[in-house]
């Protein structure tokens, strides 16, 4: 592992987190989300290749699509909408999809939007959304797509600034003779064009991980020579002031845009250790972003930490243990579903007014989330998705599958994302 070491980390986190500051860029206009009531829903379930609506503990799912093959759907700043992955072109790359939470409204944009898993993101707070691969575009809900940017080659990742007006993309320029060309990171702000921010070198990849929680810088990882193998032993994931300075190495890190997770408006919690597999050295650390530096949560011996949840408005953390295997102990699946057996689910909050650590859950438990607040945590368990909210335990919400884990690689990471999504925006604890 390489780490820069914090050792006054829990000093640093009891500095007063506030709200998330602004960051520029322009953006194509869409719905929103600040003028509209959160509707009172929380889970989008597919079942069969349909999407499914459930509106409350224990309700009965209603249909929203009929004969798709979904998979990875994502609910809209507002709730109003739900993007998906559609694979039911016959011959053709999988599409982009979306769908009003009432059922109306469905929109397949064909061959004109390709998308896959990872691919496609809201913008945070308007009902627009963007696609990269071979170009870069946005579209809205029942409209036709536009080119973001004029590309001249891969966008290899993309990411849009917390207040939603500006956005980032990394670009593997045309490749017709070695050497291997090198990504170029571009950044948007202001309603400006899209400017070069960097370059990598040496024929290396950059792979963006997201926006700091306050917008005023980036996280990313390099990746040498675009080597998948490398990248799956880890990589430098790496910090990028906007206003000044170069890149700052923060920790070495799995490329899983899921484990880097805010916490509070200027730090985040990530999954530090090297190697590909989840199951030996991996620990949770907290980075402060402005000085590049990290420390470890909480040290756990014979465990590893996974799965962290955090949120840009709050000082409430989540994160999943296992035990710490051989790096030589083999992903098969009698393996990997008695290392699943021994999941445990902690929550707990840091800083001032910390809520001490309780163990949420144990066994068969993946997928925390918290709601913006950080007083709702959801989580999914033995094929249900439950909510945990302090001082009064957990509840069952759905049935997503009858397994209890979700397909899960040789390497040990799992999630159940391409068959639900939750809106954090509607509190359950109301209903």
């Amino acid at each position: 592992m390489r780490l820069r070491a914090n050792p006054g980390l829990f000093g640093l986190l009891a500095l007063t987190l506030v709200a998330t500051a602004a960051c520029g860029g322009g953006t194509p206009q869409g719905h929103h989300a600040a003028s509209a009531k959160a509707p009172s829903f929380e889970l989008a379930l597919v079942r069969g290749g349909d999407l499914y609506l459930v509106t409350r503990s224990g309700g009965t799912p209603r249909r929203l699509t009929h004969g798709l093959q979904a998979s990875y759907p994502l609910f809209s700043p507002d709730g109003r909408y739900i993007a998906f992955v559609d694979a039911t072109g016959q011959g053709s790359p999988d599409e982009l999809g979306t769908v009003g939470i009432d059922g109306h409204g469905l929109t397949l944009f064909g061959g004109l939007l390709p998308a896959s898993q990872g691919a496609f993101a809201w913008n945070p707070k308007q009902d627009v959304l963007a696609v990269w691969g071979a170009g870069l575009w946005t579209a809205v809900p029942g409209g036709k797509p536009q080119a973001l940017a004029e590309i001249s080659g891969r966008v290899d990742s993309f990411a849009w600034a917390p207040d939603g007006t500006g956005y980032a993309y990394t670009v593997l320029p045309p490749y017709t003779a070695p050497p291997l060309p090198s990504d170029v990171l571009y950044v948007a702000r202001d309603g400006d064009a899209p400017s070069v921010r960097l370059r990598a070198q040496n024929g290396n990849g950059l792979l963006l991980a997201g926006y700091w929680p306050n917008g005023q810088g980036l996280l990313y990882w390099e990746d040498p020579l675009h080597s998948a193998s490398l990248a799956a032993d880890g990589l430098s994931l790496l910090s990028l002031s906007l206003a000044n300075g170069g890149p700052r190495t923060l920790a070495t890190t799995l490329p899983y845009p899921s484990w880097v997770q805010p916490l509070g408006s200027q730090s985040v919690i990530t999954v530090a250790g090297q190697g590909r597999t989840a199951w030996t050295e991996k620990s949770l650390v907290a980075c402060a972003l402005a000085q590049a530096t990290c420390g470890a949560i909480e040290a756990q011996g014979g465990a590893v930490a996974l799965d962290p949840a955090g949120s840009a408005g709050s000082r409430s953390i989540a994160w999943i243990t296992a035990k710490d295997l051989s790096p030589m102990s083999p992903g098969t699946p009698s393996v990997l579903a008695a290392w699943n057996a021994g999941r445990a689910l902690y929550a707990a909050t840091l800083g001032r007014g910390a809520q001490p650590k309780v163990k949420v859950a144990s066994g068969d438990v993946f997928d925390p989330a918290w709601n913006a607040a950080g007083t709702e945590l959801l989580y999914v368990q033995g094929g249900w998705v439950k909510l945990f909210r302090w001082g009064r335990g957990s509840v069952r919400l759905a049935r997503i599958s009858s397994a209890k884990a979700p397909p899960q690689g040789y390497y040990g990471f799992a999630s159940w994302s391409s068959t639900f999504a939750w809106y954090p925006g509607a509190p359950a604890s109301a209903k």
